[in-house]
């Protein structure tokens, strides 16, 4: 029992390095991969939003499954009705796609998007959800393991489930610790302008103590919005605190 701890603990330990060592979220995402794929793990993806509801939609969105795969879901308007990412989104375990006690309750759109996997062939993996900053963050993330059927990855599973959910968390800390500024490209100014509104400064106090104009203050406020895919100025500044982009 203790070798096979010690083995985990290696793993992850040499996992989580090699996120380190990613310069930019690109390598990083490619990284997570190869490091899936010593568990016969061949695309993944992953999304992360803000404050999770019904009608939110992923502030990030990363993908390495079939080629036009995740682009037919979003035009098709299937992405967010698929029943695995509903579950990693709200749910806490982990689901196997080889679970079919969902299946007689799914709705119409559920069943398209589920359709759609068949199509594309993403058949077999598992959906690992994922949550951060209390629980405000969440996100999920879908392992698919081309070519294996659903106990041939059940079996995986059983024996590396605890490994690859803990090296898919070790990605997620190291995106937003590390690459985060890549996914919201907020300039300095306007996390500025955010920060003192989180620390409860209206926008007149905000503008007189940077020595701006209403009006200054406002656009760089608008500009944080767009970048943050966020409809009011609170949920732009719920946002930036939920994914570590400002520390009040």
């Amino acid at each position: 029992m203790d070798s096979r701890n010690d083995k985990f603990t290696r793993l992850i330990q040499d996992a989580a390095e090699d996120f380190r060592q990613a310069t930019d979220k690109g390598d990083l995402w490619t990284r997570l991969n190869h490091q899936l794929g010593h568990f016969s793990i061949t695309g993944s993806q992953y999304g992360a939003e803000a404050m999770p509801g019904p009608d939110q939609q992923a502030l990030v969105l990363l993908d390495s499954l079939r080629e036009g795969f995740l682009q037919a879901k979003l035009d098709e308007g299937l992405f967010y009705t698929d029943l695995f990412v509903q579950v990693g989104l709200t749910e806490p375990a982990p689901i196997l796609w080889s679970d079919s006690s969902r299946l007689p309750d799914l709705s119409a759109e559920a069943k398209r998007s589920l359709d759609m996997d068949w199509d594309f062939a993403i058949i077999t993996g598992v959906t690992i959800p994922i949550r951060f900053a209390g629980g405000l963050g969440a996100a999920a993330h879908g392992c698919h393991a081309d070519g294996l059927s659903w106990s041939e990855f059940d079996r995986i599973w059983t024996e590396h489930g605890d490994t690859i959910i803990a090296i898919v968390n070790a990605f997620d800390t190291a995106l937003r610790r590390d690459h985060v500024g890549e996914v919201f490209p907020l300039t300095h100014q306007e996390r500025e302008c955010l920060l003192w509104l989180a620390a409860g400064l209206p926008q007149k106090q905000i503008a007189y103590r940077l020595l701006l104009t209403d009006k200054q203050v406002e656009k760089r406020l608008a500009q944080a919005r767009r970048k943050l895919n966020a409809v009011t100025t609170t949920q732009a500044v719920a946002t930036a605190l939920i994914f570590g982009l400002i520390d009040p």
